[in-house]
């Protein structure tokens, strides 16, 4: 081997000659009143500000696995962009997972399964143009494209009864297709007002202009019987939101900080159709003067528009190479980041960012972490007929003093994170067994976090039944 190539090897590997795979300083450097700091970069460990004004547009999207890090990210960036410039925040949770955080953080949590939303609210809109919307969110989650003559239907019947109520709801819409002996169309929407779905039947009980300006709020949507009241229901409020913060105008050039910004995790439904609201916001940039944060475990939920239109896209642990691979192909990076990607651990991210200032290319680089700022967090033990909170940091003090190794700790605090942070007493058992305590050691350590005896029986029974049916509960033990 020639020693001319030797050497050329060993410089590349210190990167004495070739420049990391990393954007200029300069434009992930901020004042810090200026942007939102992230983490460091892995190479020249430089600090990373996520500062609107350097970029094409203020949209995220955050990809990664269940305990990559994904919601530790958004709740890290809404709480720094909190004290920084004040902004307010609406997190449209899918699967309840942001409530026990909301409400530590002091913040608002609305379960939408207990209050009204008129799907017919013209928003302050031109009536032809809130028909569109409705008639398109009908597309998305009715399936009117494979219905046309309903489709015609319902947007006729729409036009009309507007000029017949001030404020009609939905029923008064299927009433009047069913006047009109239009009883298919009528079939189609009377799912969004049967019994246990009527949440889009009543007048709204919910002042979406006032939850704007409320600091953060969480709707939670978990409650909502099926995926597609979830999705209609998400829809609808992002048309809202969008509408009104439009209405507000444009901020000046020389202020692009952000006043609010709207979580979306999990809305496969509505991120994944070109017709959704989403890929518009998305598409159209700066214009609806909000952020949109755009949450998944699944990138083939997103459609390709959002790839190529997103100013900022965090990808954190991601197995599945078919998922790789999509992210891979929408983005455009190499195949030294794909392989980083697939051994990341916990909070490590690559991230992309499309720049205002024009670039030879769009790069996506490494951080060393999500280098976040845990709030404060409880866990909760549930046994016999006690729910037991404790500190997360307590806790974790609590299995070192008793002898527990980092990896075994590290099963334990995923498992918690995996279920929200709630975890039946007998999880609790069953691990500790698992990791070699007897019962006396691991009765003890539930005495100490607050159990009493008659709870411990019930734990200790649970967890023996488990174990005598093992293969139909287990725990799984994560390398």
């Amino acid at each position: 081997m020639k020693a001319s190539y030797i050497l050329s090897r060993e410089l590349a590997k210190k990167m004495i000659i070739v420049h990391p795979p990393e954007p200029r300083k300069e434009l992930l450097l901020a004042n810090p009143k200026d942007g939102v700091y992230i983490g460091k970069t892995r190479f020249m460990h430089t600090p990373v500000f996520w500062d609107p004004s350097k970029l094409i547009n203020p949209h995220i999207a955050i990809i990664g696995i269940t305990g990559s890090g994904k919601s530790y990210t958004v709740k890290t960036f809404l709480t720094r962009a909190s004290l920084i410039w004040n902004t307010n925040a609406i997190i449209l949770d899918w699967v309840g997972e942001y409530d026990r955080w909301v409400r530590q953080a002091g913040g608002r949590v609305i379960n939408l399964a207990k209050e009204n939303m008129n799907i017919l609210d013209l928003v302050g809109l031109p009536k032809q143009s809130r028909i569109k919307q409705i008639v398109s969110a009908f597309d998305i989650l009715a399936d009117l494209k494979n219905f046309p003559q309903e489709r015609d239907d319902i947007e006729d019947a729409l036009e009309n009864i507007y000029g017949l109520k001030k404020k009609p709801q939905l029923p008064d819409l299927i009433k009047y297709l069913e006047r009109k002996n239009k009883k298919k169309a009528a079939r189609l929407l009377k799912r969004f007002t049967a019994e246990g779905s009527n949440f889009f039947a009543g007048a709204s009980t919910l002042d979406i202009k006032q939850l704007t300006n409320s600091g953060l709020v969480c709707i939670d949507l978990h409650e909502l019987p099926s995926e597609e009241m979830r999705s209609l229901a998400g829809l609808t409020l992002l048309q809202y939101i969008k509408e009104l913060m439009r209405a507000e105008g444009m901020k000046e050039e020389k202020d692009r900080r952000i006043r609010l910004f709207v979580v979306l995790d999990e809305a496969w439904k509505i991120a994944q159709d070109e017709r959704s609201d989403v890929i518009t916001i998305v598409r159209e940039g700066r214009k609806y003067n909000f952020s949109l944060i755009i949450a998944t475990q699944n990138p083939t939920d997103m459609h390709k528009t959002i790839f190529s239109n997103i100013g900022t896209i965090f990808v954190l642990r991601t197995i599945l190479k078919e998922y790789r691979d999509y992210v891979k192909n929408s983005i455009g990076y190499s195949d030294f980041i794909d392989n980083e990607i697939a051994k990341f651990g916990v909070g490590d991210a690559a991230v992309n960012m499309i720049f205002a200032e024009r670039q030879s290319k769009v790069m996506t680089f490494l951080l060393d972490k999500i280098d976040g700022e845990d709030p404060l967090f409880l866990y909760t033990i549930k046994g016999g007929n006690m729910d037991i909170e404790i500190e997360r940091e307590q806790f974790i003090r609590m299995l070192y003093e008793l002898g527990l190794n980092e990896s075994q700790i590290e099963i334990i605090r995923k498992e918690f994170e995996k279920k929200d942070g709630v975890v039946d007493g007998e999880n609790i058992v069953e691990m500790l067994e698992r990791f070699g305590y007897s019962k006396s050691s691991i009765i003890s350590f539930l005495r100490q976090v607050g159990f009493e005896e008659k709870n411990l029986i019930r734990i200790f029974s649970l967890a023996k039944m488990r174990k005598a049916t093992k293969g139909v509960v287990n725990v799984v033990m994560e390398e």
